[in-house]
């Protein structure tokens, strides 16, 4: 019985950490990884080549979209009332589907627009892990 209830306990802790807390709780911020400069040099050329940086600046000021120097880590609120920490699912998330969390004050539907063309080319796992790494590397 001792051994299924520290199995049981030890099972808990382990959901708990991969489901990034619990109780709906979530942290105000997190401490990104170590940045791979190679990648986050590739990911800054396909900011580029892409036009992310028509809508969303590295230098801070606000754009058609947020800017993202310095976000990884920090807790943005929803449209939708709620927030969430910025981090490698987050960002990969709202690429590949920019109106599934919508960051408030920023309409939703207009990234979507713009980077339709481009979807074919941002769904390539390269090309998706070099951007967060670069978002990733601003802050």
């Amino acid at each position: 019985m001792r051994r299924l209830l520290l199995f049981g306990c030890l099972l808990s802790a382990l959901l708990l950490v991969a489901c990034g807390g619990g109780g709906g709780r979530s942290e105000e911020k997190v401490t990104p990884p170590p940045v791979n400069a190679e990648l986050a040099a590739a990911g800054k050329e396909y900011f580029n080549k892409y036009a992310c940086s028509t809508c969303h600046s590295m230098a801070g000021q606000a754009g058609i979209g947020p800017a993202l120097n310095g976000i990884y880590g920090k807790k943005v609120q929803l449209e939708d009332g709620s927030s969430v920490v910025v981090d490698d699912a987050y960002l990969r998330e709202s690429i590949l589907q920019p109106d599934a969390k919508t960051v408030k004050g920023y309409p939703k539907g207009s990234m979507t627009n713009v980077i339709m063309p481009f979807m074919p080319e941002l769904q390539k796992p390269e090309v998706l892990d070099a951007l967060v790494e670069y978002i990733k590397s601003t802050t």
